[in-house]
């Protein structure tokens, strides 16, 4: 999304985050500072919540009509995409391109090239490769829900988790890998402070949906497959760092759909160990 000069005001709260980060039709953005984009990314986790519900609501009703959990999880998957126009699978895509190229070591293959061959409209073997083992293990992942229930607390934890990954990858000392991308928007835009309350509510959230599903146990499981999914997150964003020098808009899809994706997985086990 580009910025327009303009004298109208733009939009406040969540109504920003969706025109930002959905296909939900929104008032027109003309204007795109700091200012902006730290508003968008404090509602980002609860954008992604929303569209859980959603989601799970879809889910958990084909999977009480249907009985079938391959279907359930699979229409999951596609509202989520479908509410996001697919935008961060295809930063998945670039990203996995990207790191391919640096991994093959030949010659001129280096961070800088890597960066412009993510910019391409292409799509390399390595992207494809991504986004289907992305997609795959979300489905598997929803599939294992042991029940309406749980297949709709998953839907909304995930999606929640991996927006709530950017915010963290957008706080102080991250650098962005080069000036006027869409990436550099996020640049150091959330304050540790606002993290931290973010986080709290995050996992009390996660703390919620598991007491509903599964008792103490359920909260206890998945408050730590958002923690582990959020660490995974860190560890992948230092790397990307060291990596790229810097993050993205590719990269921060990317995170988007890594984390959403360990989030379903490590949710789904914890899940299955409690209830099994």
């Amino acid at each position: 999304m580009s910025a327009a000069s303009g004298g109208a005001r733009s939009p406040f709260g969540l109504a920003l985050t969706a025109g930002f980060f959905s296909i939900i039709p929104m008032p027109v953005l003309t204007q795109l500072g700091t200012d902006e984009t730290r508003r968008a990314l404090r509602w980002f986790p609860t954008l992604g919540a929303l569209f859980g519900i959603a989601a799970g609501a879809v889910g958990a009703g084909t999977l009480l009509l249907s009985g079938s959990q391959l279907l359930a999880a699979t229409l999951v998957v596609l509202v989520w995409q479908a509410l996001t126009g697919a935008m961060h699978l295809d930063g998945l895509a670039d990203s996995f391109d990207g790191l391919a190229a640096l991994g093959s070591h030949k010659e001129g293959r280096d961070a800088a090239r890597a960066l412009e061959i993510m910019r391409t409209p292409d799509t390399g073997a390595m992207g494809v490769a991504a986004i289907v083992l992305a997609l795959l293990v979300q489905v598997a992942a929803l599939a294992a829900a042991p029940d309406a229930e749980a297949l709709f607390a998953l839907a909304i934890l995930a999606p929640m988790t991996g927006r709530a990954a950017v915010l963290v990858a957008s706080r102080p000392g991250v650098p962005a890998a080069r000036k006027g991308g869409f990436g550099a928007l996020f640049h150091e835009v959330t304050p540790l402070g606002q993290i931290i309350v973010q986080l709290i509510v995050l996992a009390a959230a996660s703390a919620l949906l598991g007491w509903w599903v599964a008792g103490f146990l359920g909260a206890l499981g998945l408050v730590g497959a958002l923690v582990i999914a959020l660490g995974v997150s860190v560890v992948w964003v230092h790397r990307l760092t060291s990596t790229f020098a810097g993050l993205t808009g590719d990269l921060f899809g990317a995170l988007i759909e890594v984390t959403t994706t360990v989030t379903a997985l490590a949710a789904a086990l914890m899940l299955a160990a409690v209830r099994g």
